[in-house]
């Protein structure tokens, strides 16, 4: 073990500085330039997590910032560890998801010498020009003045909208002599303007008949109680982005599901068709909108509400209010304002919405002769004998993913999803579901993933086997690389390196592991598994082969307005 000797350190300063910010776990993955830091942690009690990868820590670290609503820490070394840990890094700054990310680095002796050089020390990358466009903030500690800007670093990453930053540490800083430890953080965050004029929008909502709320990643942080009482007075129907899902419980009568590229058509249809939109912390990307942004919610005034000012200053579609405010912020103001003399809502525009959702026409399904296992019926089983429990439901990335979005009923205090939104990230899934089982160890955790998503960090399995971890693994396998396959078939009729994906039995690579797992290629065999699964502690896979032929439908594609969603068919 390397000594930090007996002087106070950098390393011993950040170590403090994660103290003072209430932070009292670091996920890792060792190398020797980032050593002195873990030292200092554990001399202080720092709980440390080391996954079998740094992309798996990452994602473990993302999880847990996730459940615990404050920064986790991620820990690399130079070089290799850094340009490792991009993938998650990214995956926070696009999911607006707090990460202090600290890389080990060079001395800064080699470090100021390099002038054009292209690498003058063992492991070593530009960590700050590689990971400037995907962070909030990033710098290099290369003096000793520069320690003590740490504490600043920290504090950025949950000020405003959320995001990681990234501390690039040379290791003889981190043994360098600090005579200053960190005092209480305190919240220099500038406060926003609330000085708004709301009277056209009371107005425009009070005429309104076709009033909708769509909930974005950013409404998670409301609170059901607020949140319900504001959509009550406003008499509304809601709807969420793919991130938004679970701010609004699921089972509402008001809620018609999440809105898009893979999205219920129930939910596409009613937002098509309103003549008021409430757009509270979303982004409104081209998953949501589709690429005919001048037909989104044509008819309708749309008031957006978000925290980030340069994502207003930027709208894809036409807007007619935006607010520059935290979600929570903006309905305080407004159930404190607003006196509704309300229109009823229409009762056609209603019906159309309802009848469709009642239909259930997301990914219907006929059964090929050998009776293979609808994805729909699988997930709608599980999703059934679950029924109201906390859960943390995680997902990797493809098809099974937006399955997942359709079929589990999710909702703020029950099923909450945690998956790779914007950054889209295979292999999320198993180390993220890692980080709900640290962070959250009361409740369990499901991790739906489909067979090409899982092998991008099934070395995991060993760290879920090691730890025990009461972790549930449901894998969808269709031997296929489905919604990349889909893509390619609709638009050139042939899906080269996706359509014939090979087919791994995942059950007995868990039972490698140590892990309990079973093959199941049946209705009655998943329905006769579920108590031995999900009942039991510890880890439990089940291999759930699904038709390889089933798609993903609806799905909105390019060219079509909301209203236009293809139902399949090459």
């Amino acid at each position: 073990m390397l000594e930090c000797g007996t002087m106070y350190t950098g390393a011993d300063y950040f170590a403090d500085c994660l103290l003072e910010k209430g932070i009292k776990k670091v996920f890792v993955y060792p190398g020797g330039t980032i050593a002195p830091l873990f030292n200092a942690c554990l001399s202080r009690g720092i709980e440390i997590y080391c996954l079998n990868s740094e992309q798996g820590s990452g994602y473990a670290a993302l999880a847990s910032a996730k459940i615990s609503k404050k920064p986790s820490v991620l820990l690399v070394t130079s070089g290799p560890g850094v340009t490792n840990a991009l993938t998650p890094l990214a995956d926070c700054f696009y999911d607006s998801i707090p990460l202090i990310l600290v890389t080990g680095q060079i001395g800064t002796p080699d470090l100021k010498k390099r002038k054009g050089v292209r690498q003058r020390g063992f492991q070593e990358v530009p960590t700050v020009s590689v990971v400037r466009d995907i962070c909030k903030e990033a710098a290099c500690i290369d003096s000793k003045d520069k320690i003590l800007n740490i504490h600043k670093l920290i504090n950025i990453c949950d000020q405003g909208r959320k995001g990681p930053v990234v501390i690039d540490f040379p290791m003889d800083m981190q043994r360098e002599e600090c005579s200053i430890k960190p005092s209480a953080f305190s919240n220099n965050e500038i406060k926003q303007n609330k000085e708004f004029n709301f009277e056209e929008i009371f107005k425009k909502l009070n005429q309104s008949n076709k009033r909708l709320v769509l909930l974005g990643n950013g409404a998670h942080s409301i609170g059901q109680k607020k949140l319900t009482s504001f959509i009550e007075k406003i008499d509304a129907e809601v709807v969420t982005s793919f991130p938004g899902l679970g701010s609004f419980d699921c089972n509402s009568s008001r809620n018609y599901g999440y809105i898009g590229h893979t999205g219920n058509k129930s939910a596409n249809t009613i937002l098509h068709n309103c003549d008021f939109l409430f757009v509270l912390g979303s982004r409104l990307d081209i998953r949501q909108t589709g690429t005919e942004t001048s037909d989104f919610a044509k008819n309708a005034y749309k008031v957006w509400v978000d925290i980030d000012k340069n994502e207003l200053d930027n709208p894809r579609v036409e807007i007619n209010h935006s607010l520059n405010l935290d979600v929570s912020e903006f309905i305080d103001i407004f159930l404190d304002n607003f006196v509704p003399d309300l229109e009823p809502q229409d009762i056609e525009w209603l019906n159309e919405a309802d009848s469709i959702r009642l239909e259930g026409v997301e990914d219907k399904h006929v059964k090929s002769k050998l009776g293979q296992l609808s994805p729909k019926d699988v997930l709608k089983i599980v999703d059934n004998y679950v029924g109201s429990q906390t859960v943390n439901v995680v997902t990797g990335v493809g098809n099974h993913q937006h399955w997942a979005g359709r079929h589990i009923s999710y909702g703020p205090t029950h099923k909450k999803i945690f998956t790779s939104s914007g950054h889209g990230t295979m292999g999320y899934d198993l180390p993220a579901a890692i980080g709900c089982c640290i962070e959250d160890s009361k409740s369990k955790t499901l991790c739906i993933v489909g067979d090409g998503s899982l092998l991008m960090n099934i070395q995991e399995l060993g760290y879920v086997k090691n730890n025990n971890l009461n972790l549930k693994i449901l894998v969808m396998n269709n031997s296929r690389l489905g919604i990349v396959s889909q893509f390619q078939m609709i638009t050139w009729g042939t899906d080269p390196t996706t359509g014939n994906f090979s087919s791994n039995n995942f059950s007995e690579i868990a039972k490698g592991f140590g892990i309990k797992s079973q093959k199941i290629e049946t209705l009655k065999e998943l329905e006769s598994s579920l108590d031995d699964f999900w009942k039991n502690d510890g880890p439990y896979l089940l291999d759930v082969s699904i038709d390889k032929k089933a798609d993903l439908t609806p799905m909105l594609l390019g060219g079509q307005k909301m209203d236009e969603m293809w139902d399949g068919g090459y």
